[in-house]
Formats: C-alpha cells, structure tokens, sequence
C-alpha cells in the first residue's frame, strides 16, 4: 500500500482541498512534507505493532488489556514523532511560503494535542499556574487584573486534581489488572500441566513399559491358571500315525 493511500485513510490528514494539491494538479509542498510525516508516524506505530503481534496471539484477559493500553500509549508516541517531523521541516525547509508554515504547524499542533498522555496534560497546567504566578510576582498584573488571575490560577488548580485524580484511578485500575493478569497465567499453566499428567497417565496405561510388562507376567504364571498354561506348553499331543506310516 502506498503512502498516499495510507494518509488518505489517515483522519489527521484531512486538511482543505488547497493544501492537498497545487494548481496544476501536482501534489503541493504541504502535502509532500504531510506525506513524509504520515512515513513516520507509520514506522513508529508499525515498530511496536511488529514486536506485539506474537504476544497478542496468545494474551489472557488482563494482559489483553494491558497490550491495549500499552498500543494506546505507542500510537501517541507515533503521532508526537510526526508532529516533531512537520515542525523540523518548518524549520528547515526554505522552499516553503509562509502559508504553508502555517498550514503545516496547524497540523503539527493537532498532532501533538492527539499525542499528549495523561502526564502531559497534567505537566501543562502546572505550567499555566507557574506563568500566572509569574505575573503576579513580577508586577504585571495589579489591582482587579489579579482576581481575575487568581479565578484562572483556581480553574487550572481545579482542572490539576481531577486529572490526578484520574491518573491515580488509572494506576489503581492497572495494578489490578497486573495481578491479575499474573494469576490468570498461573492457573493457565496449572491447567496446562494437569492436562500433561493425564494425558501421560492415560499413555502409560495403554502402553506399559518393559519392565511393568514383565512383573505382571511373572505375577500371572504364579497363578493356578498360569502354570496349567504352563504345563500345556510341555504335553506332546499324539497322532494316528504309526512307524510304519513315517
């Protein structure tokens, strides 16, 4: 499959049709370099899914769960890498206008916003606080402005404990599906094991070694009906022919 049929099933790739193509139906400076990124994206994602896909074949439950909260995590990092593609392209690439630029860190912005994790967002806010403490501290904002920093610095504060709060039933959730994950593969294994021991007990019954063999015969010619067995082996069974018939 080509690049370009990747990005066009890609949703962070819809952009306006005038960035898509130039006038003369070539493919633009914006698509190529949007075409490129989508290239990354699809080798990092592409490098995790490689390394999981064995292990998902065979995954129990909490482990599946697991797995999808780890590919979670990968895809956020694949789109952070394209995000970081555009934004070096913007940087270096002299070919393009200023509205490209501005096309592609619109792009880039909404990458990066797709591939923040909880740890992200939560290092943002902090940051918001620190710069309207910022203000206040060094004189900026004076008289009623500072109320009205102080609602907002109240706004994030409040925004920070119900992500922390969030984050810490996530980690909760996770422990639990670790242990339990753990257990599920342990009573796997014994099952797996028990099944082993049947099987090998039911073949041993069917098929017994040498030496069992020969100490269930021994216990047999023991017996009265094994040595009348016996016996009968040793009788010489006579015929109708005489001497003179030989």
């Amino acid at each position: 499959m080509s690049t370009m049929q990747i990005s066009g099933r890609l949703p962070f790739l819809h952009g306006e049709n005038t960035a898509g193509k130039a006038q003369n139906g070539n493919p633009s400076t914006v698509t190529q370099v949007l075409n490129h990124a989508v290239e990354v994206y699809i080798s990092a994602k592409g490098k995790y899914l490689s390394e999981s896909a064995e292990m998902e074949e065979d995954l129990m439950p909490a482990e599946a769960a697991l797995a999808a909260n780890d590919k979670e995590l990968a895809d956020k990092k694949a789109k952070k890498a394209q995000a970081a593609e555009i934004e070096q392209r913007i940087q270096t690439d002299t070919s393009l206008t200023d509205e490209d630029k501005t096309k592609l860190q619109k792009r880039a912005d909404e990458l990066k916003r797709a591939g923040m994790t909880d740890e992200d967002k939560l290092s943002e806010l902090h940051g918001k606080v620190e710069k309207l403490d910022k203000l206040v501290t060094d004189g900026v904002v004076t008289g009623e402005d500072i109320r009205e920093i102080e609602e907002q610095r109240s706004l994030y504060q409040s925004q920070i404990g119900r992500l922390e709060s969030e984050m810490k039933a996530k980690e909760h959730h996770n422990m639990k599906l670790r242990g339990q994950a753990i257990q599920e593969r342990a009573d796997r294994d014994a099952e797996i094991t028990k099944a082993q021991e049947k099987e090998r007990a039911e073949l041993d019954a069917l098929q017994p070694d040498s030496l069992s063999a020969l100490a269930a015969l021994r216990e047999y010619q023991k017996t009265a009906a094994g040595k009348k067995k016996a016996d009968r082996s040793t009788v010489v069974i006579p015929t109708n022919k005489t001497a003179a018939d030989a």
